[in-house]
């Protein structure tokens, strides 16, 4: 009964991310979510990563570093094994969540 119950909470996380999927085509991350089979739990889990490695790459651009490739070594690390850095990466710059963060992980790819 709980896997049913768990299925069915998922199931209703994905229907409110592709309502703002309907309301916002550019919420690519939102729709990644859905196409990979993301947890609520699990999609919370990912945005506080990049939040936390977003607020970590600020503190360091403050000192002066200018290459970010342990913040993306960190990213890989801990990202979900249903995505790839690369979907990841994309979803989050067609939505315009973080950024700032994911054009800095996006030219550390490029190096």
């Amino acid at each position: 009964m709980k896997d049913l119950y768990k299925e069915v909470e998922t199931l209703r996380y994905h229907q409110e991310l592709l309502i703002n999927v309907i309301k916002n085509r550019e919420a690519e991350l939102d729709l990644l979510f859905v196409e990979k089979n993301l947890t609520r739990e699990e999609g919370r889990a990912l945005l506080k990563i990049c939040e936390t490695l977003s607020n970590k790459m600020e503190i360091e651009k403050a000192e002066g570093y200018l290459h970010f490739q342990p913040l993306l070594q960190q990213l890989r690390n801990q990202i979900n094994p249903k995505l790839s850095i690369y979907e990841l990466i994309r979803s989050c710059l067609k939505q315009g969540v973080y950024s700032e963060f994911m054009q800095e992980m996006e030219k550390e790819l490029k190096l």
